[in-house]
């Protein structure tokens, strides 16, 4: 279940939603868990029909119009399709919304082994570097001073793998919306997951020497984002996720696929003309 948690605002008042696992409170939200979690689990495989209406009213003791609420807000989701005189069918994993973080959160939940952690790692190198060249050219200085912020609040000493987790996650989430661009900043609930299951396997403040080549690889990103440099802030924050995909020991390439904006198919990013 997906709660609003220590919401970051943007200047236009954007939300960036938190994972967070909460008490169901209501036969809608429990109805429409269950169900994904079968799904999920393949015991709705892909292609499959749910059974009929009737048989789930009776299986979850609820009305009619709870049911369809929640058959409803699955396929909005992308998780099921309705048709008439045929049923409600399971989509394939391809149509699955993974960045909605209610679903992120029951994959989640099924647990994270090494290849749904490796490609998470993945789309974080083709994203946030492109997120980072976007905030070297449209940060505020509000955007800096929150940055900085969080900085500050990951060098403090003494941290546990959930303390330093915290404000690593803000870092990043203060980087997407200083990015100023709305389909970047969805794109925070993957982060976050990233974050909190990659530092359950190894974390940057295992180690003093870690820790502190975390902290310079973040002020590295802050600084390039700060004087406006796009392709130096896109290659700095490349080098904090290699480093995430090293704290978690995982044998990606030796040279990650950088993107970084403006694009430049030859390899060098040069600021717009403004």
């Amino acid at each position: 279940m997906m709660v609003m948690h220590n919401d970051i605002y943007a200047d236009n008042n954007a939300v960036l939603p938190r994972l967070l696992t909460g008490p169901i409170k209501s036969a809608h939200a429990l109805i429409t868990r269950d169900i994904a979690m079968r799904i999920l689990r393949g015991e709705y495989p892909p292609g499959s029909l749910l059974p009929p209406e009737s048989d789930l009213i009776d299986q979850y003791t609820v009305s009619r119009t709870a049911l369809r609420e929640a058959i409803k807000t699955l396929s909005a989701k992308g998780l099921l399709v309705s048709k008439t005189k045929i049923g409600t069918r399971v989509l394939n994993e391809s149509y699955w919304n993974l960045y909605d973080p209610q679903v992120l959160s029951w994959r989640i939940e099924l647990g994270v082994d090494n290849g749904f952690l490796r490609k998470i790692f993945e789309v974080r190198q083709s994203l946030e570097p492109a997120a980072a060249a976007q905030a070297a050219l449209r940060r505020t200085p509000l955007n800096i001073e929150r940055m900085q912020y969080a900085l500050n609040l990951m060098d403090k000493p003494h941290h546990t793998r959930k303390t330093y987790a915290e404000p690593d996650l803000v870092f990043h989430q203060e980087v997407l919306i200083a990015s100023g661009n709305p389909f970047m900043q969805t794109f925070s609930s993957i982060i976050e997951a990233c974050i909190l299951n990659a530092f359950a396997i190894s974390a940057p403040i295992d180690t003093d020497e870690r820790f502190k080549r975390s902290i310079n690889r973040h002020a590295l990103v802050l600084a390039e984002i700060r004087d406006g440099n796009p392709g130096g802030a896109g290659l700095a924050m490349s080098e904090v996720i290699r480093e995430s995909i090293e704290n978690a020991r995982f044998g990606l390439a030796e040279e990650p696929v950088v993107i970084s904006l403006p694009l430049d198919l030859h390899g060098n990013t040069q600021p717009l003309d403004h």
